[in-house]
């Protein structure tokens, strides 16, 4: 390393070592998930089969993205060690990672969207229809921009993107925008308004666990993450540093889903987050701050 110039040594740090501590950030964000679904299928081993299917999809789209960007990080960081002529190709795991990060976004909004219109007692079909949209607006132009990617091989080809992804960031944020602020009405707001009878027979959590539970249901996380990495892109002083929002981002979707079925009660364990009924086919559902979807034994 002592051979190389200034510049190229700055180049190196935003970019090898951008990847490397992102790649970090990654295999944590990798065990925290893997922990949680490790929860999910102890606590709820006979869960509606599509749930149990939107958890392996996910968590099967982390594992994928985390070997992808491990490999990345090896090629760079290891195998091309000190050769900066490398780091001018793009790598086939950056189209790669942010297709499996578009799709793993996708699954989780939807899911989102669905949940949205089932806290609303089916009425509220406007605000899930717009999410949805949003949605899949926001990943069919990702796909887009992941394509003009896959067929550049220069990383001064990203320069052609910024618009485009933008536009693709900003459909993926609005949607999360909208679905963190209607969690928060559902989840919280409006039990202060319109507190239910029912809630009065049941023991809530301790306040730092509400919180967190609430800020993984609501979607802030995600949103947060996301406007981070929206924010560090195209900043050259940052380098690729706006790659460890992307390569985490999958990991945080998949862990605010995760987090929204493991807070459901459990007959596995204790406590009690929903009371849940049926009356002429019709699940009515009473949220408490944690969950607001049917238990594990309604099909």
């Amino acid at each position: 390393m002592s051979g190389l110039s200034a510049a190229e040594q700055t180049q190196i740090n935003l970019s090898v070592g951008a990847v490397v501590v992102s790649n970090n950030l990654s295999y944590l964000a990798m065990g925290i998930v893997l922990c949680a679904a490790w929860t999910y299928f102890s606590k709820f081993p006979t869960d509606r089969w599509w749930f149990k299917a939107l958890v392996i999809l996910c968590v099967s789209m982390c594992i994928c993205d985390t070997i992808a960007t491990g490999i990345w990080t090896y090629d760079w960081a290891v195998a091309n060690y000190a050769n900066p002529a490398s780091l001018a190709f793009i790598h086939w795991a950056i189209p790669v990672d942010g297709f499996l990060m578009a799709m793993c976004s996708l699954t989780v909004q939807l899911f989102y969207a669905w949940r949205l219109w089932i806290m609303s007692m089916r009425k509220n079909w406007i605000l899930p229809v717009v999410v949805g949209c949003l949605s899949i607006l926001s990943w069919c132009i990702g796909c887009w921009t992941l394509y003009i990617l896959a067929t550049h091989k220069l990383i001064s080809d990203l320069a052609l993107l910024p618009p485009v992804v933008y536009i693709w960031l900003g459909g993926s944020v609005g949607a999360d925008i909208l679905i963190t602020s209607s969690m928060i009405y559902y989840l919280d707001l409006r039990f202060r308004v319109k507190p239910h009878k029912t809630q009065q027979d049941h023991r809530l959590p301790g306040r730092f666990r509400k919180l967190i539970v609430l800020t993984m249901e609501c979607n802030i996380l995600s949103l947060l993450v996301q406007s981070i990495g929206v924010g560090l892109f195209n900043r050259s002083s940052v380098g690729l540093y706006f790659v460890s929002m992307d390569m985490t981002l999958a990991k945080v979707y998949t862990f605010s889903l995760l987090v929204s079925l493991n807070s459901r009660h459990s007959d596995n364990g204790p406590g009690t987050s929903y009371v849940s009924r049926r009356e002429g086919g019709l699940v009515e559902l009473t949220v408490l701050h944690t969950s607001s979807f049917p238990s594990t034994g309604d099909s």
